[in-house]
């Protein structure tokens, strides 16, 4: 937590509040250090010598170990990575939920801008001259909406403050803004030197599946698997365009499905009821045990925070305060013209699913399981692939369930998330691998999973800063084959619901971790 103490204010440890990390020279020799300290340390701990429960910790923190010296050793994030540091600058945190009094939000806010100006000399300090375009284009983009972010949102999100705060907390603000200023001219400068190397090549993209996921397999098998599981999806979009207008084009009918779509006023309404809707059928169908009583408040997103559709904001496990969690939906900017704000707004079967990713049985189900555990450990750190690929697994999931009644126009619905999440999958491989463009990775987000040319190449430009975002489908696949092994090994004891609490159990360990002490001597490969 002191070398990440924005993560430890989003897991609720309060007293990182304010805090900004250390990214000097010397610091990051010492975190690095530490690391690899620590990787040999927790590496020569004898795992039978535990309990099954302290096993499972080991692995977890071992994954965490190795996935932090990725990120510096190879990827080497604070020298070549510009979005480092403007992530850490970001205040939302305190301004997006009332866990303490503003007043004390408010000079937590103080202290991370007041420490803005020496935190950016660090950054222009450590950031190579030569630095990927696509990235430094990303970081400007989040630069100026930081700048915007805190001279207009933080000031209004703190109206309430009294007069001797609020006038400290703008003086602060303006120092937060020359700081994030003087990082933007210093991007634009580098901007002139920014070169299209952004690619780890086939050796060090197997490391990071490796190391970040616990998944050892060669890069050829695991293209393979992506392709295929592409090519699944694409035949049953086939199959269930063919049962709307069986002569009809795949992207006639997709495009016709696509354009039923909730009025802007009413998405959020829409959402609510998918929200109740997708609770009741968990407990109808017997799918999973939902933990507790929470509930998820369904809301339109802050201005501040509206950089995705939408999104879920879960209160942190060690929060001391009963906080509610938010599923935050954006509307379309009122200033785009009528036809932009249309397209912005998901169509049904997308709606329905997102609510489903986000929410019921996604990522607020698995945070509910999550925050169960009696370690600390479990709750702390989340493996990408574990974490998004049960989100996505439960899409279809489902949907095999009886989401939707066998309607087609839901079944497109999961099936588009699907095949957007493959050609991630995809140009992981190929931006990071296979020598691929930017172009070639945005013309195959538009011609398999039909994509917009502006979503098309947002999707490209992430894939060149990040890679892991194949986790989404790897993820759900190494979850999907758990689930059938299991359900051999079980046999007349199987049963859906029990597979599932088994499984979030294990907090959000990385899935190779949980396959292994499910299935024991029997686990076999993930894949």
């Amino acid at each position: 937590m002191d070398a990440h103490p924005g993560m430890a204010v989003s897991l609720g440890y309060h007293q990182y509040d304010g805090r900004l990390p250390d990214r000097s020279t010397d610091a990051l020799a010492r975190r690095a250090a530490t690391l690899h300290n620590a990787l040999a340390l927790f590496e020569s701990i004898e795992p039978a010598a535990l309990s099954r429960t302290a096993q499972i910790e080991r692995e977890v923190v071992l994954a965490a170990i190795r996935g932090e010296l990725f990120d510096l050793d190879v990827v080497r994030a604070p020298w070549r990575n510009p979005m480092h540091y403007v992530e850490a600058l970001d205040v939302s945190a305190y301004v997006a939920r009332d866990y303490a009094p503003l007043a004390d939000r408010a000079r937590a806010i103080r202290a991370v801008c007041d420490g803005a100006g020496a935190f950016v000399r660090q950054a222009i300090d450590n950031l190579d001259a030569a630095l990927p375009r696509t990235w430094i284009d990303t970081a400007l983009l989040m630069t100026d909406g930081m700048i915007d972010f805190v001279g207009r949102d933080v000031v209004d999100a703190t109206r309430a403050l009294g007069d001797d705060d609020r006038k400290a907390l703008i003086e602060s603000l303006a120092r937060c803004t020359n700081a994030l200023v003087e990082y933007r001219d210093f991007l634009r400068a580098r901007a002139k030197l920014a070169t299209d190397a952004f690619a780890l090549g086939p050796e060090r993209f197997s490391q990071m599946v490796r190391d970040t996921e616990g998944v050892a397999i060669p890069l050829d098998r695991l293209e393979a698997i992506g392709r295929a599981d592409l090519d699944r999806n694409w035949h049953n979009l086939e199959e269930a365009a063919r049962a709307i207008r069986p002569r009809a084009s795949v992207a006639k009918v997709v495009a016709r499905v696509m354009n039923d779509k909730p009025a802007a006023d009413q998405v959020l309404a829409e959402a609510r009821a998918q929200v109740a809707q997708m609770r009741q059928f968990l407990i109808d169908h017997r799918i999973v045990t939902i933990p507790s009583d929470d509930v998820v408040e369904v809301r339109e997103s802050p201005p501040f925070m509206r950089w995705n559709f939408a999104f879920l904001d879960g209160a942190g496990p060690f929060e001391t305060a009963a906080l509610p969690s938010f599923y935050y939906i954006s509307p379309p900017d009122p200033a785009w013209p009528r036809r932009m704000q249309r397209a912005y707004i998901p169509f049904r079967g997308d709606l329905l699913f997102t609510t489903i990713h986000e929410v019921w049985p996604g990522h607020f189900l698995q945070g509910l399981h999550q925050r169960r555990s009696d370690s600390r450990v479990l709750k702390t750190f989340c493996s990408y692939a574990m974490s998004e690929g049960w989100a996505h697994y439960a899409e279809e999931m489902m949907w095999d369930a009886g989401v939707g009644d066998g309607d087609p126009r839901v079944r497109i619905g999961m099936l588009q998330n699907a095949l957007l999440r493959d050609v991630r999958f995809l140009a992981a491989i190929g931006l990071h691998a296979r020598g691929m463009s930017v172009e070639d990775a945005e013309a195959l987000f538009r011609s398999k999973a039909f994509a917009d040319p502006g979503n098309a190449r947002q999707q490209a430009v992430r894939g060149t800063f990040d890679p892991g975002y194949l986790n989404y489908t790897l993820g759900k696949l190494m979850i999907r084959k758990l689930h059938d092994d299991w359900k051999t090994k079980v046999g007349d004891d199987y049963s859906l619901q029990r597979f599932h609490d088994e499984f979030l159990s294990y907090g959000c360990a990385p899935v190779p971790v949980i396959r292994r002490f499910m299935l024991g001597s029997d686990a076999g490969p993930p894949l």
